[in-house]
């Protein structure tokens, strides 16, 4: 399983997004010495740095720096991107040791991503960013994050075959709007998933339970990286987990989600050929 280091770096953002979890919080900025302080890999090769916009810190490139000296191999940040259209701000960033880069996009279209993150131009700097990541010929990773809406569901195809057009190596379809049916989005996000799979790009939802996933069971980032890798989530069973067989490996459904829109949409899965592989992870 590949687990990182997950490090809170920065509560600003220049975006304002709509579905933005850190503004709700209200959390601190974290001063570069807490933030030093943890860089230590103790049982992780990997650390991941997040925000609000981490690439909005002064004092970014150190703080990277000091991950390398002490040890990362891995070295990630989740980003909107927009500061990458700087090819020279990007280039002082692959230097410092940041090799893995995950860009979030909201959607296709500069009215659709711009309406959602509530900036104008935004989708524009994030395409221009990661155009000019995928120049660089150094070792790096990309990752784009789709985080999944009510407003920008049924764009997921297109989405996923635009980012198609650059040289990105995964994809992840994030489910985090709990007001948003996960029955009324699978339609789409089954056919992103498939459109990522004829393509030959390794693409993983998050937030999704197994007993939606019908045959796509191998493409839940959970069962890679955890269940913990969304914050703050509360899982709980339903009726029918008793009579799943990944009872053991799947903690529930989102507790949100399950006041709102109830439990009659999960059936438990009685077969499947992915379990016995699946299981092998696990132990």
């Amino acid at each position: 399983m590949l687990r990182y280091k997950k490090i809170f770096i920065n509560n600003h953002c220049n975006n304002h997004c709509l579905h933005c979890s850190y503004q709700k919080k209200g959390l601190l900025q974290p001063s570069i010495e807490s933030i030093i302080s943890k860089v230590i890999p103790e049982d992780h090769d990997g650390v991941e740095f997040y925000g609000g916009e981490p690439t909005l810190r002064d004092d970014l490139l150190p703080i990277i720096q000091t991950a390398k000296s002490n040890g990362f191999r891995r070295i990630k940040l989740i980003t909107n991107g927009r500061l990458f259209s700087n090819i020279h701000f990007l280039q002082n960033i692959i230097n410092s040791g940041c090799n893995i880069f995950e860009i979030k996009l909201w959607g296709s279209n500069s009215q659709l991503h711009d309406g959602i993150t509530q900036t104008y131009g935004s989708f524009i700097e994030t395409l221009r960013g990661l155009d000019n990541l995928v120049r660089f010929s150094e070792e790096r990773f990309i990752c784009i994050r789709i985080p999944i809406c009510k407003q920008n569901y049924s764009d997921l195809e297109n989405t996923v075959a635009m980012v198609l057009g650059f040289e990105i190596n995964r994809i992840v379809l994030s489910f985090t709007d709990y007001n948003l049916s996960i029955k009324k989005a699978m339609f789409h996000i089954r056919n992103a998933i498939n459109i990522s799979i004829f393509n030959r790009v390794w693409i993983l939802t998050e937030g999704l339970p197994f007993c939606v996933m019908n045959g796509l069971e191998p493409h839940i980032i959970e069962i890679y990286t955890g269940w913990n890798n969304i914050e703050n989530r509360v899982f709980q069973k339903h009726k029918n987990c008793g009579e799943c067989i990944f009872k053991e490996f799947c903690p529930g459904i989102e507790k949100d989600y399950l006041n709102r829109f109830g439990e009659d949409e999960f059936l438990p899965i009685k077969e499947n050929k992915y379990f016995s592989d699946i299981k092998m992870v696990y132990e």
